[in-house]
């Protein structure tokens, strides 16, 4: 004689909603610390770059005797950006992860970026 239920073998559809709810709900608790992880690595890699262009800018002002106190405008060198970029691997000026602009600024200033996330400044001072 054959059983009712016959020879079916899975999941039932309670159960599967069920594995669903747990996976959706553990991915909801867990996104925002995957995010707050990703923008703080964002920020600390920025922060390492403006650090460097801190110390190319001071190697930069060594080699070419800017005054202490010259701003970015003040130096007279056009190629302001370019001498600091020189002294940094690879020549160029770094970039924020985020996409934004870091700036060197004057010599009395630290580089600072405009990003998305929020400023990112390295007090090297």
């Amino acid at each position: 004689m054959a059983s009712i239920r016959g020879d079916r073998s899975g999941f039932p559809l309670v159960e599967i909603m069920i594995v669903v709810a747990i996976i959706g709900l553990l991915a909801v608790i867990a996104l925002p610390s995957f995010m707050k992880a990703r923008a703080e690595a964002l920020s600390k890699a920025c922060i390492n770059n403006l650090r460097q262009m801190s110390a190319a800018k001071e190697m930069a002002a060594v080699a070419n005797m800017w005054p202490d106190n010259a701003s970015a405008g003040s130096i007279g060198n056009p190629f302001y950006k370019d001498t600091c970029s020189a002294y940094i691997k690879g020549g160029e000026r770094p970039k924020c992860p985020t996409g934004s602009l870091c700036y060197y600024n004057g010599l009395n200033q630290d580089p600072t970026c405009q990003s998305g996330i929020g400023t990112h400044v390295y007090a090297g001072r």
